[in-house]
């Protein structure tokens, strides 16, 4: 895992070249012909009130694509640029702290910051100093074969086949309880088990689509390889989402945050972010 996240951060340098984002009519037609969904959910509780006068942010650096530092010393990432978004949406300055990850509920417990951007998991016991956003990103989960059984990868389909998975995962708890005709065959790794599929040791693969799409895109693959069949979002195999965690009883700043989230994937920005940051298309 570390060695992918070193070779995700090291391609995502180029991201500092690269321009702003785009208009959200374009961002909604790029999302469009990406066959992104939209993934916040409708309004419910507290209406956004007045924007806040502006909006401390706090993130780690060390999970690229989603936070790191570029080429350029500037930190970013998907979730990054979302919290950016969301500032530029209300218009109002931000400011982003870069803390290690286990320091970060300390930093808005503290009043050092007001929100984090990390993807912090959205836990019964973390919500006792944190309230959370409504999730803007789910990361799918996909299934990989090789070229040319890019089938419907159905229950019928797989009888008998051997699907690659991450051992103990919830893509092996989803294949046992959905597919459970299908030979299950366990790796210790994400390495290990794209390896397999590319050996022709397993007929497919079952895995989170983040990780599979930059080795799709990379040398390693060598365009053995290609996603089959849909995304699977189910959130009691595969959660509900990233969000962002405010300090517990903020009320007014976790209203304005979403509705900001739900502007930001009604016209297409986030599916966009998405989209600059991912090598292809997760759905």
């Amino acid at each position: 895992m570390r060695r992918l996240r070193l070779l995700i951060a090291i391609g995502l340098t180029i991201l500092a070249s690269l321009p702003g984002l785009a208009s959200p009519l374009v961002a909604e037609a790029r999302a469009a012909d990406a066959g992104y969904p939209q993934l916040v959910p409708p309004a419910s509780g507290q209406a956004a009130g007045a924007s806040p006068a502006s909006i401390r942010f706090v993130t780690a650096d060390d999970f690229p694509p989603f936070n790191f530092v570029d080429g350029g010393g500037v930190i970013t990432g998907f979730n990054v640029e979302v919290a950016r978004a969301i500032c530029t949406r209300l218009a109002i300055p931000c400011t982003i702290q870069v803390r290690p990850f286990p320091l970060l509920l300390e930093t808005v417990r503290d009043n050092k910051a007001d929100a984090i951007a990390a993807g912090v998991a959205d836990t019964p016991a973390l919500r006792r100093h944190l309230a959370y956003s409504v999730p803007y990103f789910r990361e799918p989960a996909r299934f990989v074969r090789r070229w040319p059984a890019l089938v419907e990868p159905s229950p019928r389909a797989l009888a008998g086949k051997t699907v690659g998975v991450l051992a103990g995962s919830r893509y092996a708890a989803f294949i046992r309880d959905f597919f459970p005709a299908a030979a299950p065959r366990t790796a210790a790794s994400e390495a290990e088990l794209f390896a397999l599929l590319k050996d022709g040791k397993v007929d497919a693969l079952f895995t989170g689509a983040v990780g599979a799409a930059f080795w799709l895109s990379g040398p390693a693959a060598a365009g053995c390889c290609a996603f089959s069949g849909g995304a699977y979002t189910e959130p009691a195999y595969f959660g509900d989402g990233m969000k962002i965690a405010v300090a517990a009883g903020n009320a007014p700043l976790k209203a304005a945050i979403d509705g900001a989230l739900r502007s930001l994937d009604a016209d297409g920005t986030l599916a966009d972010l998405a989209l600059r940051f991912f090598p292809e298309s997760l759905y």
